[in-house]
């Protein structure tokens, strides 16, 4: 269990993605066309992931290095912090989030029931997980883009700087340590290449980007998405079938 817990920390990391809380930019001038200018792209990019979180909403998401691919699929409601999330870490997995409570069931845990019961305000600010079902702090990539240009209607391509994207991040949760970990294994941190697919209402429904690494080959995140405004609803497994960590377990996490 100890070895796929951290692997089940970056899948639900980069599955958890959120928005860095930037602002749009407005124009000081009082002419027509200034009042109906388009946002530049680093902006609705931006601004999308933003207009994506702001309701529920469905993500999948993968995580591919060299011939292993994390695979994950979730539906969550950011506002009510609710989250089920299925999907394939080696094996497969499934979470569930219900405010400050986390439910993970997977083969490979230690213990005598199927789940594994997580009170999240027990594991230290710095932990992995508890950032991994943090929706405020998240920010991955978005909030370190540096550049982005137009490449077809609602396509944008560009690049993003980890350094950047770790001082927009919230140190709450570990979040910004996180970013900074990944800057160190990245080959050129400040030159992450991303793609990204904004819809009509001005919401991020596909986002995607490679880091290049010193040592693990091209690890690269896809994500779409989709179902934004439907219901969202997640119950906690039967107390039965659940069983809380010990304290040494809590340190580990």
């Amino acid at each position: 269990m100890r070895r796929l817990i951290p692997v089940l920390c970056v899948a639900l990391a980069a599955g958890l993605v959120a928005g860095c809380g930037t602002t749009s930019r407005e124009s000081g001038g009082a002419s027509s066309a200034s009042a109906t200018s388009v946002p530049d792209p680093v902006t609705t990019v931006r601004q999308g992931m933003d207009r994506s979180l702001a309701g529920t909403l469905t993500m999948d998401a993968s995580v591919k290095a060299g011939n292993q691919v994390i695979t994950l699929s979730g539906e969550m409601d950011p506002a009510a912090r609710v989250l089920l999330v299925t999907g394939d870490v080696s094996e497969p997995v499934e979470a569930r989030l219900i405010g400050d409570t986390a439910y993970i069931k997977m083969d490979s845990l230690d213990g005598d029931k199927p789940w594994m019961k997580l009170d999240l305000t027990k594991l230290p600010p710095g932990s992995s997980l508890r950032q991994s079902f943090d929706f405020t702090s998240q920010t991955g990539i978005v909030g370190g883009i540096v550049s982005a240009e137009a490449t077809g209607q609602g396509r944008y391509r560009g690049i993003a700087d980890l350094g950047k994207a770790a001082e927009a991040a919230s140190t709450e949760a570990g979040m910004r340590q996180g970013i900074e970990s990944s800057a160190k294994l990245a080959k050129d941190p400040s030159a992450i290449p991303f793609e990204a697919v904004v819809d009509a209402e001005g919401r991020l429904t596909a986002l995607s980007y490679t880091i290049a690494t010193k040592t693990l080959g091209d690890i690269v995140t896809e994500m779409t998405m989709s179902g934004f405004g439907e219901p969202v609803r997640v119950s906690p497994p039967p107390a039965d079938d659940t069983e809380e960590p010990d304290e040494a377990m809590y340190a580990f996490f």
